[in-house]
């Protein structure tokens, strides 16, 4: 079997038994249809069906699958909501899919360490809530947040816009119970707010993709829930006036806990896809949001923030400050894939990050590269920390877009910037993955795999 081949069905059969008996019938599935969903995501990557798949309920289901599948050379990959956009969950070699949704409990929220125990598969939205609840708050907020789960934000060390302000999930994720290839467990990092004894396995296994091991349970880091929010829509007669206003806001010594772009391409698609009331004349938008200890403090910083955007030629700027008018503002960032959608035949898009000081020519270039490929290319994402979200769009069932995503890799590697901020490798970028890293780097990433996962059994495919 060649490094890229699916095992032969037969093989993944003969854990169906075993793992029925250890487990408990109803958790192994093997019917076509129930598998069908489990093999596909939200990325463009073709799908893939699995042999089997296991529902866990319990660590216990998960070591016993892990245990018995080694010991047959079963491939597993691992699964939480399905919303990874890099193909990070299909099963492209067969075998099990080792599906996590079930694993749903909050254990606990500690609200004098101020921190949260949690099994993977806890959709994040409801861990924001269950916080929030509490006068507390969880900062990662990928757009999927209703949907995703909190282990597959942790498998590729999710973002989202408040990213910019409070980091990504690695900086939550103090702890975890990680279950390796074969069915040994871990007990990772801790529950203090540091801690430097020995390397930091959980950084490590933070954003790897479910390759080196699955979490179990994962100790997540809260913090106090901001006493107010202010949000703002900056309009724009063109995109260079919306980049020069977030260089400005930063350089201000403001830090929005949101500072969210979209290009002129984008808002032209909006308009006729009729998501958000986007008036004429708009050339690109700037969805901030701040937050403080104090409405006085937010009301000061929000102020402030559109006195800069005003200084750099904002055509209008909106304020909201309680929730209704916030949800009306965030409509039209919400609206954004649904837009996209309805006015092309086709799409793929990629999340690359640059540093922030290249911006401009990143938004140039890749307007040289629709012009030269004969492809729509827009963008949104986070300005704030550089992370855009680059959509290829056509609608001629022959067009290749291969030669425009080699372009637009190309041009975010030489801006010193990288193929992806916070969607992962997964099966979606895997070729372009050495030219970010070059050999020596890819080669230890090889040692490492082989260090936790000797067999290549964990997730196959993925990364390399």
């Amino acid at each position: 079997m060649g490094e890229g081949d699916r095992i032969p069905r037969e093989l993944a059969l003969k854990v169906a038994g075993p793992l029925a008996r250890r487990i408990g019938e109803h958790k192994v599935i093997d019917d076509p249809d129930l598998l069908e969903p489990l093999g596909r995501d939200e990325s463009c990557c073709a799908p893939a069906l699995p042999d089997l798949a296991v529902r866990a309920r319990t660590g216990d289901d998960v070591i016993a699958t892990l245990e018995l599948c080694a010991k047959h050379g079963v491939p597993v990959t691992a699964r939480g909501g399905g919303t990874g956009k890099a193909g990070g969950a299909i099963p492209a070699r067969g075998g099990v899919v080792l599906d996590l949704a079930r694993m749903n409990r909050i254990v606990e929220i500690d609200r004098d360490d101020l921190l949260a125990v949690v099994e993977p598969g806890v959709v994040t939205g409801a861990l924001h809530q269950a916080v929030e609840d509490e006068g507390l708050f969880y900062p990662p907020d990928p757009n999927s947040l209703e949907t995703c789960t909190l282990g597959g934000n942790a498998a590729h060390n999710a973002g989202g816009p408040r990213a910019f302000k409070y980091g990504v999930t690695r900086e939550y994720v103090l702890g975890a119970r990680a279950a390796m290839m074969g069915g040994r467990t871990l007990r990772l990092g801790r529950r203090t707010v540091k801690g430097v004894a020995g390397y930091d396995l959980t950084a490590l296994l933070v954003g790897s993709e479910g390759t080196l091991g699955i979490f179990t349970e994962l100790t997540l880091r809260l913090l106090r829930k901001p006493a107010a929010v202010a949000t703002l829509l900056l309009r724009f007669a063109d995109e260079v006036a919306a980049g020069r206003a977030v260089g400005r806001i930063v350089a201000a010594g403001l830090v929005p806990r949101v500072m969210e772009f979209m290009d002129g391409r984008l808002v032209e698609i909006m308009r006729l896809a009729g998501a958000g009331a986007v008036p004429e004349g708009t050339g690109a938008l700037v969805l901030a949001e701040v937050d403080g200890a104090s409405a006085e403090q937010v009301e000061a910083a929000a102020e402030r923030l559109a006195d800069a955007a005003e200084a750099e030629g904002a055509l209008e700027v909106l304020m909201a400050r309680h929730g209704g008018e916030r949800d009306r503002l965030w409509a039209a960032r919400r609206g954004l894939s649904d837009a996209i959608r309805q006015t092309h035949g086709f799409k793929i898009a990629e999340d690359i990050c640059v540093p922030r000081s290249r911006a401009a020519e990143l938004l140039d270039g890749l307007r040289a590269i629709g012009e030269r490929r004969s492809v729509i290319v827009a963008s949104y994402g986070h300005a704030g920390d550089g992370n855009y979200h680059v959509n290829l769009l056509w609608d001629d069932e022959g067009f290749d877009p291969e030669p425009a995503l080699d372009d637009v890799f190309s041009l975010v590697l030489s801006l010193l910037g990288t193929i992806t901020g916070e969607h992962g490798v997964g099966l979606a970028k895997r070729a372009w993955l050495p030219r970010e890293l070059g050999p020596e780097n890819m080669a230890l990433l090889r040692e490492l795999k082989r260090v936790f996962d000797p067999a290549g059994l964990l997730n196959p495919g993925k990364i390399f």
